[in-house]
């Protein structure tokens, strides 16, 4: 269980990692186009940035969920 544990707090950490640069980018991106170096044709960019950010957050979702169902039946077990 504790090596479990361990993945799971490394999986979090990577993440945060990943959402770190994936923010910054987005960050990076719409102060380029405030800045007129980018044009309207690459919106594509930002959606694939913003489509990663939502896949993260979904992923954290599912992750908290399968979390709390396997921390449910574990207190079944012992009740």
């Amino acid at each position: 269980m504790k090596k479990t544990e361990e993945i799971m707090k490394e999986l979090e950490r990577s993440k945060g990692k990943y959402r770190t640069i994936v923010q910054a980018g987005i960050a990076k991106w719409v102060k380029d186009f405030q800045d007129g170096r980018i044009k309207i044709t690459t919106v594509e960019d930002l959606k694939k940035l913003i489509e990663m950010d939502i896949q993260i957050l979904k992923d954290d979702i599912n992750t908290s969920k399968s979390t709390d169902i396997e921390e449910l039946r574990n207190l079944r077990r012992k009740g």
